[in-house]
C-alpha cells in the first residue's frame, strides 16, 4: 500500500506476532529472563499474564525460537478444548501417537515419552497461550500432568500465558492446588512514553530499506496518549498515521497527521457500535427517573430536618483531602510542532515478584463495619472510618503520592491513559515513569519491616468493592504510621488485624541498574558491578572480573541471611533492595527513620 512510498520492505506495524519485530522493553526483558531461568532450573508451573495487546504471544514465540537443542517444546495456542482434546493436542505436538480416546492411554504414552527424553538429558516444555480460556476441568488435567515426575525432578514444565483473568481463575477455591504449584509469576505492563517512542523507531528500522522516515515529538505524544503504551494499539495508530501521510504525500509524520488518523479511528469505532435497543433505552430512562426521585426525597429530608420537622440520626463523615496535584503532567506538554525531540528521563520496568507465602485471609467485612463511637474515638477506629470513607481511585493516587514524596519525587501522574488500569498496573506504570521499580509482596508485616521502605498497603472495603490503599511511612516496634495523603494514623501493628489483606506494593530504586537475576540472567558487566559494590560495602572481593565466584556468592548469602531473606545466593528484587539498604551512601527513605508524612 505505502511500502514503496516510505521505502519499506513490508508494513512495519502489521498485527501479527512476528518475533523479528519484538521490542524488548525492560519488563519484556525481565519476563524473558525469568522464563529462561525457569526452564534452566526445572521450575514446574510458570504463569505469564498481561493485558490485551501487551505482546504476550510475540514474546512466547521469540522464547520458543531461541530454545536450545536440549529442549523439546509443545505450543498450544487454541486452548478452547476439553481435557481429552487437550491431551490429544499435546501428544500431537510432541509427535506421540494420539489415536485413542482413552485418557489413561494418552497419559501413559506421554509419560513414556517424557521418561525417554529424561534419559537422553533433554528437557520437555509445554506452553499454553490464551490460557484464560481454559476451563477448570482442563486446568485440573494440566495439574495432574505436572505429577509426571521422578524422585528428583519434574518431567514436564508447563507455562501458562494469558490475560489477567487467568490470575483470577487460578485464585478460585476450586483451583487452589494448581495455584500452589505456580513457582514463578510475571506480569506484562504497557510501555512508558520513552519506550513507546523507541518501539515505533525499532519497528520502522526493521522494516526500512533506508533511513529517513521521521515522527515528530508531538506525534509521539499523541500516539502515547491515545494508546496508553499498549503495543497492539500503537501498531493500529501508527499504521493509520502512515496511511494518512501517504494519502497526503508527506514523508514526515507530524502531530497534525497523527491526530487526523486518530480521529478516523475513533470515527470507525463509533460507527461500529451497535445501536441501543428500545427496551434498554426504556430501562435506562426509568433508572434516570428513579435516581431523580431518590435525590428529591433525600433533599427533602435534609431540608425538613433543618427546620425541625424531622429528627434524623447523626451521620459521621470523614473528609478526605488529597494534596494538590503537581502541575507537571505524565507526558511532556505539546509545544508548537517542531522537529526537535523531547528530553525524556530513563524508564525502568519492575522485576517480577518472587513467590511469597500466602497471607492469612482478611477478616470478614463486618469487622471493619463495626459501629464507631464518636464520643471516644481511637486511632484504630479513625483508620477504619477512613478506609470506609475513601474512594478507591482517590486512595491509590493519594497513597502513591505519599510514597513518592518520601522518595522526594514529584506527583506521579494525571489520569491520562492510566486511569482505567488496575492497582498493580497503575503502580508499576507510575514507578517506571519515575525510573523506579515496584515489588508486590504478600505476607506479614515482618517482610515490610525487613525491606524497610515506604510501601502501599491494600485494605478491603466492607461493601466488597475495590480495595482501598494507604501508604505506610513509618514503622517501629510498637507503632505503624499510615497516611491517606491528608491524615497520618499512628496505631499499634496489632490493630491491622482484620483490616489489611497482607498485600503491599513496595517502590524501590535500582540505583546500579542490576538487570535480571544475578547470576542466572545477567550479563558479565552487571556481575562485575555487583562485585565492586560488595567490595565497597566491606566484603573481601579480590578477583575483579565477570565471574560469579564462591566469594561473591558467600557475600550475597551473608546479606540475605542478616536481612531475613531466603539464602540462595541469587540476586533478585528482594536481595537488590537489601543491598541498597545496606549502602549508607545512598539516599534511601527508610521506614525506621522516615518522617511522619
Amino acid at each position: 500500500m505505502y511500502n514503496r512510498f516510505f521505502g519499506f520492505k513490508e508494513r512495519p506495524f502489521k498485527l501479527v506476532p512476528n518475533p523479528a519485530y519484538l521490542y524488548l522493553s525492560r519488563i519484556h526483558e525481565e519476563v524473558l529472563a525469568h522464563l529462561n531461568y525457569a526452564v534452566g532450573y526445572g521450575e514446574g508451573f510458570v504463569e505469564i499474564t498481561g493485558e490485551v495487546g501487551t505482546g504476550k504471544t510475540t514474546l512466547c514465540r521469540m522464547f520458543l525460537e531461541n530454545l536450545d537443542d536440549t529442549t523439546e517444546a509443545a505450543y498450544i495456542f487454541n486452548p478452547k478444548l476439553d481435557a481429552l482434546q487437550l491431551l490429544k493436542a499435546i501428544n500431537d505436538e510432541f509427535g506421540i501417537d494420539s489415536d485413542t480416546d482413552s485418557v489413561k492411554t494418552l497419559i501413559d504414552r506421554l509419560n513414556h515419552f517424557l521418561l525417554e527424553k529424561k534419559a537422553q538429558g533433554r528437557r520437555v516444555l509445554l506452553l499454553v497461550d490464551e490460557a484464560q480460556n481454559l476451563s477448570a476441568d482442563v486446568l485440573e488435567q494440566l495439574r495432574l500432568l505436572s505429577n509426571l515426575e521422578t524422585n528428583t525432578s519434574k518431567l514436564l514444565q508447563i507455562i501458562l500465558v494469558g490475560q489477567p483473568e487467568l490470575g483470577e481463575l487460578l485464585d478460585t477455591e476450586a483451583l487452589r492446588q494448581l495455584n500452589q504449584r505456580i513457582t514463578l509469576s510475571c506480569h506484562l505492563i504497557p510501555l512508558g512514553y520513552s519506550e513507546t517512542r523507541e518501539y515505533i523507531r525499532h519497528r520502522i528500522h526493521i522494516a526500512s530499506r533506508k533511513p529517513g522516515l521521521d515522527f515528530t515529538a508531538g506525534a509521539y505524544r499523541s500516539i502515547f496518549r491515545y494508546t496508553g503504551g499498549v503495543p497492539r494499539l500503537i501498531n493500529i495508530a501508527c499504521d493509520r498515521a502512515l496511511l494518512t501521510a501517504f494519502t497526503l504525500g508527506k514523508h514526515r509524520i507530524t502531530n497534525r497527521i497523527v491526530k487526523r488518523a486518530l480521529r478516523e479511528l475513533d470515527g470507525k469505532r463509533s460507527r461500529s457500535r451497535p445501536p441501543v435497543p428500545y427496551r434498554e433505552k426504556l430501562v435506562i430512562g426509568l433508572l434516570v427517573v428513579l435516581v431523580i426521585l431518590v435525590g428529591g426525597l433525600v433533599a427533602g429530608q435534609t431540608l425538613f430536618s433543618r427546620i425541625g420537622g424531622l429528627s434524623l440520626a447523626p451521620v459521621v463523615h470523614h473528609k478526605i483531602e488529597t494534596p494538590p496535584a503537581d502541575p507537571s503532567p505524565a507526558v511532556p506538554p505539546e509545544p508548537a510542532e517542531q522537529g526537535a525531540e523531547d528530553v525524556i528521563g530513563p524508564a525502568t520496568a519492575p522485576g517480577s515478584d518472587p513467590p511469597e507465602a500466602k497471607a492469612p485471609a482478611a477478616a470478614a467485612p463486618d469487622v471493619m463495619a463495626a459501629a464507631i463511637d464518636p464520643e471516644s474515638p481511637s486511632p484504630a477506629r479513625e483508620l477504619e472510618q477512613a478506609i470506609t470513607s475513601m474512594g478507591a481511585l482517590d486512595s491509590r493516587t493519594a497513597a502513591l503520592t505519599a510514597v513518592l514524596r518520601q522518595w522526594k519525587v514529584p506527583h506521579p501522574m494525571g489520569d491520562g491513559p492510566v486511569g482505567g488500569l488496575d492497582g498493580d498496573m497503575f503502580f508499576r506504570t507510575a514507578a517506571r515513569n519515575h525510573a523506579m521499580e515496584v515489588l508486590r509482596v504478600q505476607g506479614s508485616l515482618d517482610l515490610i519491616r525487613g525491606l524497610n521502605l515506604p510501601a502501599i498497603m491494600e485494605f478491603p472495603h466492607p461493601d466488597g468493592s475495590a480495595v482501598r490503599f494507604l501508604a505506610v511511612v513509618g514503622l517501629a516496634d510498637g507503632e505503624i504510621r499510615l497516611t491517606d495523603g491528608a491524615t497520618t494514623f499512628s496505631i499499634p501493628p496489632a490493630s491491622l488485624a482484620g483490616l489489611w489483606n497482607g498485600v503491599a506494593h513496595v517502590l524501590w530504586k535500582n540505583y546500579f541498574n542490576y538487570t535480571g537475576v544475578i547470576p542466572i540472567s545477567s550479563p558479565g558487566d552487571v556481575i562485575l558491578s555487583l562485585k565492586m559494590h560488595l567490595k565497597a560495602l566491606g566484603f573481601a572481593i579480590e578477583e575483579m572480573n565477570a565471574a560469579y565466584d564462591t566469594v561473591t556468592r558467600a557475600a550475597v548469602e551473608a546479606i540475605q541471611a542478616r536481612n531475613g531473606l531466603e539464602v540462595d545466593g541469587m540476586v533478585g528484587p528482594l536481595t537488590k533492595i537489601a543491598l541498597y539498604n545496606e549502602d549508607q551512601t545512598l539516599n534511601v527513605p527508610r521506614l525506621a527513620d522516615a518522617p511522619g508524612g
